[in-house]
């Protein structure tokens, strides 16, 4: 019962972070060669991220710990090579870095063959990536006029001192 219980959960976690990634997409139009290279190598990268985290997943249903550490060492390898298009804060770097980090720990769980410990570390990392993407989405607005291309740009969280109104 506790298997299926497991199973259900994460099934249902990997499914929303597969819609939540797709909604994350950011909008096809017609774009400067350079940029456009740059969203798709950021969906190739994003995809191998996510076959990876199905690749987890796959290893907790089947008790697979080998399957498990090879996917979790592959995000993580994928997460420190990657250059996303992203805000360049302590916001985003707090979440990239905690992606990291609980990449490391399912590696090191499967490794001792600890599945309840390793199902949880992949429920919270996939929680981690849910709030990053809703950060990185929402950090984004579309600046433009009706009827014209839009530009996108990040609205960064943390505003540099020089640019605050003085105090009197």
């Amino acid at each position: 019962m506790k298997r299926y219980l497991v199973f259900a959960v994460t099934t249902m976690i990997a499914v929303g972070c597969g819609a939540l990634w797709l909604r994350a997409d950011p909008p096809q139009t017609k774009a400067d060669p350079p940029a456009t290279k740059i969203v798709e190598s950021t969906q190739v990268l994003m995809h191998a991220k996510l076959t990876s985290s199905q690749n987890v997943l796959a290893g907790l249903v089947r008790e697979n710990f080998a399957q498990i550490e090879a996917a979790a060492r592959e995000m993580k390898r994928i997460s420190e090579a990657a250059e996303w298009p992203r805000p360049r804060d302590t916001i985003y770097e707090h979440y990239s870095a905690e992606f990291r980090r609980q990449c490391g720990k399912l590696e090191v769980l499967a490794q001792k063959r600890n599945h309840e410990g390793a199902a949880f570390t992949y429920m919270h990392m996939t929680t981690i990536c849910i709030s990053c993407h809703d950060y990185v989405r929402d950090s984004l607005r579309i600046a433009g006029q009706p009827g014209r291309r839009a530009d996108v740009r990040l609205i960064p969280s943390e505003w540099p001192e020089r640019n605050l109104p003085k105090q009197r």
